[in-house]
């Protein structure tokens, strides 16, 4: 099986991305986009122990689902080739 794992930075990225997303579509005042971006800042900065429980996360559910799919694609036949 192919090892596939994010790294912090890349994780750090798709947070920022995600909580600027989800500010913008939830029409935030710019008071609460501000305290989001904070957190996200103060809290969810490379190097930070929340940070590092996010990665870890991450990649053990990446792990579970490309070893589902591993195991899936095993199990059925590709009756399409």
């Amino acid at each position: 099986m192919v090892q596939v794992t994010y790294g912090d930075d890349e994780i750090n990225e798709m947070l920022v991305e995600l909580v600027n997303r989800m500010a913008e579509e939830a029409e935030l005042s710019a008071k609460d986009r501000a305290m989001l971006k904070r957190w996200r800042s103060s809290e969810m900065k490379l190097g930070s122990d929340e940070l590092d429980d996010l990665v870890r996360k991450a990649n053990e559910d990446l792990e579970k689902n490309l070893s589902r799919r591993e195991k899936s694609a095993i199990q059925r036949p590709d009756w399409r080739s």
